[in-house]
C-alpha cells in the first residue's frame, strides 16, 4: 500500500433498505488518524435484490440466496466507483446486509460478507464485523461509536438516525472516549412502512406526520415497552420492531401511525441525550418534522453538512476495515457488551 496514506472504500448499507452507501476515505498512517473524504455516493437498491432480502426477513431458509444476490451487487458497486472515483483505491470495507441480529442468541447474520468480492475485483476486503463481538458475548452493536470516538469528537453524544435510533455518549466529550453506546429505539425502518402505505419511499421532510394526529394511547404503549428500561448495551433488529412494536400502530391511519411513531422516537431520544449536545447523522436528519420534535425534548441539536450526514456511516466502516487491516482494535468492547476492546472483521484477499 502506498506509505504515506491509504484510500478506502467503505460500503454501508442500512436496515432502511434505501441503497449504498460507499465513501472513499483517505487515512493517513499518523496515529492520530487524519482524514479525509474524497468521494461520496449512494447507489439505489435493486428493486429485485430488495424484494429478495425481504424476502428473507419472512423465510431464513432464503439467506443463502440473499448473500449471493447482495455479494454480486456489492462487487458491482465497487466496479462502479473503481470507474468513477479519480483516484485508487487500496482497500475495501463492506458492512453487508443485515438480515437478522439476535445476540440473546449469539446469532447475527449479515448477507453478501463473501471472499468472492475480493476476487471478482482485485481488491483486498474486510467485511462481516459483528461476529466476532457476538461470539464474545457481546450485541455486536453498535459500532459506529469507534468513529465517533476518532473521527467526531467535539460532541457529547452522537446520534445516528437510520433505520434505527443509535447513540454514543461521551466521557465527558467524544473525543475522550465513548462510556455508553446503544441502540435508543426503531427509526425508519417503521417510518418508511407507513410512508410506503401512502405511495412514497419515504416520509419526505416528515410532511405526512405533519398531517397526522397523535394517538396518547398508543404513545403510551409504545413508551412503555420494556426495552427501553434495559440498561446499556442493548441493540434492536427487525425481529423486535415485529414481535414488540407493530402491532400497537399497525391499526392507525398511515398519517397518524406516524405522527405518534416521531413523538415516541423523539421522546425516547430525549430521555437518553436532553440536555447533551448531539450530533446528528443518518437518513432520518432530513425529517424536519422529527427534528423539531427532537429539539422541542430539549436535545441540543448539531447537524453537520449534507455530505456527512450521509456518508459518516460509510466513513466510519471505512476506518473500521482499515484498522482491522492493519491489524489494531476496532471495537469497543466496553459498550458493545463483550467487555473488551479487539479487532474484528473478516479480511479477504484477491
Amino acid at each position: 500500500m502506498y506509505n504515506a496514506h491509504v484510500n478506502v472504500l467503505g460500503l454501508m448499507s442500512g436496515t432502511s433498505l434505501d441503497g449504498m452507501d460507499a465513501a472513499v476515505v483517505q487515512f493517513s498512517k499518523d496515529p492520530k488518524t487524519e482524514w479525509k473524504l474524497l468521494y461520496f455516493k449512494c447507489l439505489p437498491y435493486p428493486k429485485e435484490l430488495k424484494n429478495c432480502i425481504e424476502a428473507t426477513y419472512e423465510n431464513k431458509d432464503l439467506s443463502d440466496e440473499a448473500s449471493t444476490a447482495f455479494a454480486a451487487w456489492t462487487t458491482e458497486v465497487i466496479r462502479t466507483i473503481q470507474m468513477d472515483f479519480d483516484g485508487t483505491i487500496d482497500l475495501v470495507a463492506s458492512h453487508g446486509q443485515t438480515i437478522f441480529h439476535r445476540p440473546d442468541q449469539k446469532h447475527t447474520f449479515q448477507a453478501g460478507c463473501l471472499p468472492e468480492i475480493a476476487t471478482a475485483t482485485g481488491l483486498p476486503l474486510v467485511t462481516n464485523f459483528r461476529v466476532q463481538d457476538v461470539l464474545l458475548g457481546g450485541q455486536g452493536a453498535p459500532l459506529v461509536p469507534f468513529g465517533d470516538h476518532k473521527l467526531f469528537g467535539n460532541y457529547d453524544a452522537a446520534l445516528n438516525l437510520g433505520g434505527f435510533a443509535n447513540c454514543s455518549i461521551g466521557a465527558p466529550r467524544l473525543s475522550h472516549g465513548v462510556s455508553e453506546a446503544f441502540d435508543i429505539c426503531p427509526l425508519n425502518r417503521v417510518l418508511n412502512l407507513f410512508a410506503n402505505e401512502l405511495g412514497h419511499a419515504y416520509d419526505k421532510d416528515g410532511y405526512f406526520a405533519r398531517q397526522g394526529r397523535i394517538n396518547p394511547w398508543v404513545l403510551d404503549q409504545l413508551n412503555s415497552l420494556p426495552f427501553y428500561d434495559l440498561p446499556a448495551p442493548k441493540s434492536l433488529g427487525q425481529e423486535w420492531i415485529d414481535e414488540h412494536f407493530i402491532e400497537y400502530v399497525d391499526l392507525l391511519a398511515p398519517q397518524d401511525a406516524l405522527a405518534t411513531c416521531v413523538q415516541h422516537m423523539a421522546d425516547q431520544i430525549a430521555h437518553q441525550l436532553k440536555g447533551k449536545k448531539t450530533l446528528v447523522t443518518g437518513g432520518g436528519a432530513f425529517n424536519t418534522t422529527l427534528m423539531q420534535a427532537i429539539e422541542d425534548n430539549n436535545v441540543p441539536v448539531v447537524v453537520p453538512e449534507k455530505t456527512i450526514i450521509e456518508a459518516k456511516e460509510a466513513v466510519v466502516f471505512a476506518l473500521l476495515g482499515y484498522e482491522r487491516f492493519m491489524g489494531r482494535e476496532n471495537v469497543i468492547g466496553t459498550t458493545t457488551g463483550s467487555g473488551i476492546w479487539h479487532s474484528s472483521g473478516a479480511v479477504f484477499h484477491p
